[in-house]
């Protein structure tokens, strides 16, 4: 992708001979489907937009980074903790996020009413201090099934403890991203 990659781009009638980095190239082709214009567009908004005797090939490079990073932007707000926090509040039966280090950053209503329903006066502030939750699975080999199937929940057995205190059960599992890690949605069945 580095490579620098020569194209011809009608603009105005006029053809450009054009040399970038294939990267560039590959971005400058999203934004145009993106925005449903023709790669000629994009060169000639750029070349509108140069001031006298600016560099086209610089002003390409500076709006196909401008893009990527307001997709980066985009794709952090989109996996915040806040979003995977809705996610689980949105379920009504008992729900929670397992972060890959196991713990647990969010759970709903329903979750902690599930585990105090299993754990007869358990009262801890906040509820997963003190809670141990494993899964029938190694948190990485269920990480890779679901990222085998995206968008397909994935069952898996689960085990919660609290001190010597044991119960078990079923759930589905659904991966989150949360600001570039794998997170694991878990909604208890039974």
């Amino acid at each position: 992708m580095s490579a620098l990659r020569f194209r011809v781009v009608t603009v105005g009638g006029q053809r450009r001979g054009i040399k970038l980095e294939a990267i560039f190239w590959s971005v400058l082709s999203d934004l145009a489907a993106v925005r449903r214009v023709k790669l000629a567009d994009i060169v000639a908004e750029c070349e509108q937009t140069l001031d006298e005797g600016g560099n086209l090939t610089a002003r390409l490079r500076y709006v196909a980074a401008r893009y990527l990073r307001e997709q980066l932007a985009d794709a952090r707000e989109r996996s915040s903790l806040s979003v995977v926090t809705g996610q689980v509040h949105a379920c009504p039966s008992p729900a929670f996020a397992l972060a890959a280090n196991r713990r647990i950053v969010a759970y709903n209503p329903a979750f902690l009413t599930f585990v105090q329903s299993r754990f007869l006066g358990f009262q801890a502030s906040p509820p997963a201090q003190g809670l141990r939750l494993a899964f029938d699975v190694q948190f990485a080999e269920l990480v890779g099934r679901l990222k085998a199937s995206p968008g397909e929940p994935q069952s898996a057995g689960f085990t919660i403890g609290i001190n010597e205190h044991v119960a078990r059960g079923r759930l589905n599992a659904a991966l989150a991203s949360l600001l570039g890690q794998d997170v694991i949605l878990g909604f208890i069945l039974a």
